[in-house]
């Protein structure tokens, strides 16, 4: 029973670090002077799919440690859907000075993002000793 605890939970690590990588990949394209806002979106896409089947499905309460994952699986579903609209604005943003403030914005909720990730994987790390 151990063992398979430990399996779960090593599964739902590999899913976090799948999720981080994805997340960098995103943060790194809006971090650039003019990205591609089809690019942009694409990436940010693959992201919440990703939460949405992955990272989500580790709140339930028959998952191990899902109770004490939802308070930031809750944020973290908030701060996606806010970067998502960042998304959709910085595509239809025509002034220079409109596509930074919207990548800035995008910038702010990433960190935020990428924080509350690595608050996952602690308490995942934790559910696990």
């Amino acid at each position: 029973m151990i063992f398979a605890i430990a399996a779960v939970t090593s599964a739902m690590s590999t899913a976090v670090q799948a999720f981080q990588s994805h997340l960098s990949t995103v943060s790194d394209l809006c971090q650039r002077a003019n990205p591609n806002p089809r690019d942009l979106q694409g990436h940010f896409l693959t992201v919440q799919q990703l939460f949405q089947q992955q990272i989500l499905p580790l709140g339930t309460d028959d998952a191990p440690n899902g109770p004490n994952l939802q308070p930031v699986l809750t944020e973290m579903s908030r701060t996606l859907r806010l970067i998502a609209m960042d998304v959709a604005f910085l595509q239809t943003a025509r002034q220079p000075h409109t596509r930074h403030q919207r990548q800035h914005q995008m910038l702010t909720k990433l960190t935020q993002l990428e924080a509350f990730t690595t608050n996952l994987q602690q308490t995942l790390s934790q559910g696990q000793g």
